[in-house]
């Protein structure tokens, strides 16, 4: 006789509660506490039954992290609606593409280099190219986390979700008649990469590293790659 099936509602339940155990675990101890063995003790669970739910256990840190996202995303939107006003001239000429991607990236860094941690899940893990689906099913999970404009919010996080293709479609702008097409490529995947190192320097608490520190880092090279 086979396993009888869940319904919907009963897999959500667990879905629900296995992430917040993670949640809580991470909170407690940090991301590296995160195993099926104590996860499954804490839930009340055969670690094996996890694996139902999850394709593995950084599936399941990745849907524990995404709340994170959230006042970056609500920062960042908010920031978009003022950009016009902080940024034309009096001439009443376009947004300045330099100012909108220093400002990208100032926002991101604030919030990414306090949860060093989590955004290193987020964006450079090995269930990130799935970040935009799961950030979807977390919020069909947690419908009550959803801001009164969340189509906004959630949009704004989609376009994060990589941050390769996300920051080349704010420096094509910025580099446009500078560089061939190859060289802005290049400048892309270079600070990309820079924004890696820095953000795990804090991960493994650096001596002397904070969050402000590597965000004023992080706007020095962006200068100093884009020419600005």
């Amino acid at each position: 006789m086979g396993r009888p099936s869940m319904s919907e509602e009963s897999i959500r339940a667990n879905k629900v509660m296995i992430i917040r155990a993670a949640m809580d675990m991470i909170r407690e101890s940090g991301i590296q506490s995160v195993s099926a063995r104590p996860l499954g003790a804490r839930v009340g669970m055969n670690s094996a039954l996890i694996y139902r739910y999850f394709s593995d256990i950084d599936e399941v840190i990745l849907f524990a992290c995404v709340h994170v996202l959230q006042e970056y995303s609500e920062e960042m939107v908010s920031a978009s609606r003022l950009i016009p006003d902080l940024t034309e001239g009096p001439d009443h000429s376009e947004p300045d593409d330099e100012q909108i991607y220093l400002l990208s990236w100032e926002l991101f860094c604030k919030h990414a280099f306090s949860n060093p941690e989590e955004y290193t899940y987020l964006f450079f893990s090995k269930h990130s190219a799935e970040l935009e689906s799961i950030i979807k099913e977390y919020y069909v999970l947690f419908p009550h986390e959803q801001a009164d404009d969340s189509d906004i919010i959630l949009e704004a996080m989609f376009r994060t979700s990589n941050l390769a293709s996300r920051n080349l479609f704010l420096l094509i702008p910025v580099l446009d008649g500078k560089h061939t097409e190859q060289e802005i490529i290049l400048i892309n995947d270079i600070t990309v990469s820079f924004f890696y190192s820095l953000l795990s320097q804090l991960s493994v608490h650096d001596e002397g590293v904070t969050a402000e520190s590597q965000t004023q880092r992080m706007l020095h090279a962006c200068r100093f790659l884009a020419d600005l």
